[in-house]
Protein backbone atom coordinates (compact mmCIF):
# COMPACT_ATOMS: atom_id res chain seq x y z
CA UNK A 1 0.00 0.00 0.00
CA UNK A 2 1.00 3.60 -0.67
CA UNK A 3 0.13 6.19 1.97
CA UNK A 4 -0.17 9.81 0.85
CA UNK A 5 0.35 12.35 3.64
CA UNK A 6 -0.92 15.90 3.14
CA UNK A 7 -1.33 18.84 5.50
CA UNK A 8 -4.27 21.08 4.59
CA UNK A 9 -5.03 24.67 5.55
CA UNK A 10 -8.07 26.09 3.75
CA UNK A 11 -8.14 26.32 -0.08
CA UNK A 12 -10.96 23.78 -0.49
CA UNK A 13 -11.08 24.64 -4.21
CA UNK A 14 -8.02 22.40 -4.63
CA UNK A 15 -9.77 19.27 -3.39
CA UNK A 16 -11.29 17.98 -6.66
CA UNK A 17 -7.91 17.84 -8.43
CA UNK A 18 -6.22 16.50 -5.31
CA UNK A 19 -8.80 13.75 -4.81
CA UNK A 20 -8.50 12.63 -8.42
CA UNK A 21 -4.70 12.53 -8.09
CA UNK A 22 -4.56 10.37 -4.95
CA UNK A 23 -7.42 7.96 -5.69
CA UNK A 24 -6.36 4.40 -4.91
CA UNK A 25 -3.95 5.28 -2.10
CA UNK A 26 -4.41 5.51 1.64
CA UNK A 27 -4.66 9.24 2.32
CA UNK A 28 -3.70 10.80 5.63
CA UNK A 29 -5.26 14.27 5.60
CA UNK A 30 -4.04 16.55 8.38
CA UNK A 31 -6.37 19.50 8.77
CA UNK A 32 -4.26 22.33 10.18
CA UNK A 33 -7.07 24.48 11.58
CA UNK A 34 -8.88 25.00 8.30
CA UNK A 35 -12.13 26.94 8.14
CA UNK A 36 -15.42 25.12 8.60
CA UNK A 37 -16.20 24.67 4.91
CA UNK A 38 -12.78 23.21 4.13
CA UNK A 39 -12.90 20.90 7.14
CA UNK A 40 -16.31 19.56 6.12
CA UNK A 41 -15.18 18.94 2.56
CA UNK A 42 -11.96 17.28 3.75
CA UNK A 43 -13.88 14.84 5.95
CA UNK A 44 -16.19 13.97 3.07
CA UNK A 45 -13.26 13.44 0.71
CA UNK A 46 -11.50 11.09 3.13
CA UNK A 47 -14.68 9.03 3.49
CA UNK A 48 -15.00 8.73 -0.29
CA UNK A 49 -11.37 7.73 -0.78
CA UNK A 50 -11.59 4.69 1.52
CA UNK A 51 -8.50 2.45 1.69
CA UNK A 52 -8.36 3.12 5.46
CA UNK A 53 -7.77 6.80 4.78
CA UNK A 54 -7.51 8.99 7.88
CA UNK A 55 -8.65 12.51 8.74
CA UNK A 56 -6.74 14.26 11.56
CA UNK A 57 -7.70 17.68 12.87
CA UNK A 58 -5.45 20.22 14.62
CA UNK A 59 -7.35 23.08 16.24
CA UNK A 60 -4.33 25.35 15.70
CA UNK A 61 -2.06 25.42 12.66
CA UNK A 62 0.76 23.11 13.74
CA UNK A 63 2.60 23.82 10.51
CA UNK A 64 4.09 21.61 7.85
CA UNK A 65 6.74 19.49 9.55
CA UNK A 66 4.65 18.59 12.59
CA UNK A 67 1.66 17.68 10.42
CA UNK A 68 3.89 15.49 8.25
CA UNK A 69 5.08 13.62 11.34
CA UNK A 70 1.48 13.12 12.44
CA UNK A 71 0.78 11.62 9.05
CA UNK A 72 3.87 9.43 9.15
CA UNK A 73 2.79 8.01 12.50
CA UNK A 74 -0.71 7.27 11.16
CA UNK A 75 0.33 5.80 7.80
CA UNK A 76 -0.09 2.07 7.11
CA UNK A 77 1.67 1.88 3.77
CA UNK A 78 5.18 0.55 3.26
CA UNK A 79 5.73 3.49 0.88
CA UNK A 80 4.78 7.02 1.90
CA UNK A 81 4.38 10.19 -0.15
CA UNK A 82 4.55 13.62 1.45
CA UNK A 83 2.37 15.58 -0.96
CA UNK A 84 1.19 19.18 -1.07
CA UNK A 85 -2.49 19.87 -1.58
CA UNK A 86 -1.88 22.07 -4.64
CA UNK A 87 -1.24 19.33 -7.21
CA UNK A 88 -2.87 18.03 -10.38
CA UNK A 89 -2.18 14.61 -11.92
CA UNK A 90 -1.62 14.12 -15.66
CA UNK A 91 -1.12 10.37 -15.53
CA UNK A 92 -0.64 7.40 -13.23
CA UNK A 93 2.04 8.87 -11.01
CA UNK A 94 1.26 6.44 -8.17
CA UNK A 95 2.49 3.55 -10.31
CA UNK A 96 5.84 5.29 -10.57
CA UNK A 97 5.87 5.78 -6.81
CA UNK A 98 5.22 2.06 -6.27
CA UNK A 99 8.54 1.16 -7.93
CA UNK A 100 10.70 3.13 -5.50
CA UNK A 101 13.43 1.21 -3.70
CA UNK A 102 14.49 1.06 -0.08
CA UNK A 103 17.50 3.18 0.75
CA UNK A 104 16.49 6.12 -1.45
CA UNK A 105 14.22 9.16 -1.33
CA UNK A 106 12.59 10.49 -4.48
CA UNK A 107 10.98 13.64 -5.85
CA UNK A 108 10.16 15.01 -9.30
CA UNK A 109 11.96 18.21 -8.38
CA UNK A 110 15.41 18.79 -6.91
CA UNK A 111 17.75 21.66 -6.21
CA UNK A 112 21.03 22.77 -4.71
CA UNK A 113 21.83 25.04 -1.78
CA UNK A 114 25.20 26.55 -0.96
CA UNK A 115 26.37 26.59 2.63
CA UNK A 116 29.74 28.31 3.03
CA UNK A 117 30.38 27.62 -0.64
CA UNK A 118 29.65 23.90 -0.40
CA UNK A 119 26.75 22.58 -2.51
CA UNK A 120 23.99 20.72 -0.63
CA UNK A 121 21.65 18.67 -2.84
CA UNK A 122 18.01 18.36 -1.83
CA UNK A 123 14.64 17.11 -3.06
CA UNK A 124 11.61 19.40 -2.99
CA UNK A 125 9.06 18.53 -0.35
CA UNK A 126 5.90 19.16 -2.37
CA UNK A 127 6.14 15.53 -3.54
CA UNK A 128 8.73 13.57 -1.58
CA UNK A 129 8.47 9.81 -1.29
CA UNK A 130 10.22 6.66 -0.20
CA UNK A 131 9.84 3.69 2.13
CA UNK A 132 8.23 4.47 5.44
CA UNK A 133 10.94 2.72 7.45
CA UNK A 134 13.60 4.92 5.82
CA UNK A 135 11.78 8.07 6.94
CA UNK A 136 11.37 6.58 10.41
CA UNK A 137 15.06 5.67 10.54
CA UNK A 138 16.14 9.28 10.01
CA UNK A 139 13.66 10.56 12.59
CA UNK A 140 10.99 11.97 10.27
CA UNK A 141 10.70 15.71 9.85
CA UNK A 142 12.41 18.21 12.14
CA UNK A 143 9.39 19.83 13.80
CA UNK A 144 11.23 21.47 16.71
CA UNK A 145 14.02 23.70 15.33
CA UNK A 146 12.27 25.66 12.59
CA UNK A 147 10.19 28.71 13.60
CA UNK A 148 8.02 28.66 10.48
CA UNK A 149 7.67 27.34 6.95
CA UNK A 150 10.29 26.54 4.29
CA UNK A 151 13.67 24.83 4.34
CA UNK A 152 12.39 21.78 6.24
CA UNK A 153 12.80 19.59 3.14
CA UNK A 154 16.39 20.81 2.78
CA UNK A 155 17.19 19.75 6.33
CA UNK A 156 15.45 16.38 6.00
CA UNK A 157 17.46 15.61 2.85
CA UNK A 158 20.67 16.68 4.57
CA UNK A 159 20.01 14.14 7.34
CA UNK A 160 18.98 11.49 4.85
CA UNK A 161 22.25 11.86 2.93
CA UNK A 162 24.27 11.66 6.13
CA UNK A 163 22.39 8.47 7.02
CA UNK A 164 23.39 6.88 3.71
CA UNK A 165 20.15 7.34 1.77
CA UNK A 166 20.33 8.27 -1.91
CA UNK A 167 18.42 11.30 -3.18
CA UNK A 168 16.93 10.73 -6.63
CA UNK A 169 15.05 13.06 -8.94
CA UNK A 170 12.34 11.36 -11.01
CA UNK A 171 12.08 12.98 -14.44
CA UNK A 172 8.96 13.07 -16.65
CA UNK A 173 6.76 12.63 -13.60
CA UNK A 174 3.06 13.13 -14.48
CA UNK A 175 2.20 15.40 -11.56
CA UNK A 176 1.84 19.17 -11.75
CA UNK A 177 2.60 21.39 -8.77
CA UNK A 178 0.58 24.61 -8.59
CA UNK A 179 3.60 26.20 -6.98
CA UNK A 180 3.01 28.31 -3.86
CA UNK A 181 -0.76 28.34 -4.38
CA UNK A 182 -1.57 27.73 -0.73
CA UNK A 183 1.32 29.76 0.70
CA UNK A 184 0.33 32.84 -1.28
CA UNK A 185 -3.14 32.60 0.29
CA UNK A 186 -1.91 32.08 3.87
CA UNK A 187 -1.05 35.32 5.71
CA UNK A 188 2.47 35.25 7.12
CA UNK A 189 3.49 32.06 5.32
CA UNK A 190 6.78 33.53 4.12
CA UNK A 191 7.72 35.48 7.23
CA UNK A 192 9.99 32.84 8.75
CA UNK A 193 11.76 31.81 5.55
CA UNK A 194 14.99 33.68 6.31
CA UNK A 195 14.98 32.46 9.91
CA UNK A 196 14.47 28.90 8.71
CA UNK A 197 17.33 29.29 6.25
CA UNK A 198 19.59 30.35 9.11
CA UNK A 199 18.51 27.30 11.13
CA UNK A 200 19.27 24.99 8.21
CA UNK A 201 22.71 26.49 7.67
CA UNK A 202 23.50 26.23 11.39
CA UNK A 203 22.50 22.55 11.42
CA UNK A 204 24.74 21.85 8.42
CA UNK A 205 27.70 23.64 9.99
CA UNK A 206 27.23 21.88 13.33
CA UNK A 207 26.97 18.54 11.56
CA UNK A 208 30.23 19.14 9.70
CA UNK A 209 32.01 20.22 12.86
CA UNK A 210 30.88 17.03 14.60
CA UNK A 211 32.66 14.83 12.05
Amino acid sequence: MISVITPFHNCHELLPDYEAAVYGAQVIAIDNASDGETSEKLRAMVERLGHDSVYLRNETNEKYAHANNQGLNAASGEIVVFLNSDVRAHGDWLSAVSTCKRGSLYSPSAGMRLVDGTPIYYLEGYCLFGWRDDFIRIGGWNDTDFPGLYWEDNELCWRASRAGLSLKQVLDFPLEHLSNYTSSRTPGAYEASMANQAVFERIVREGRNAL
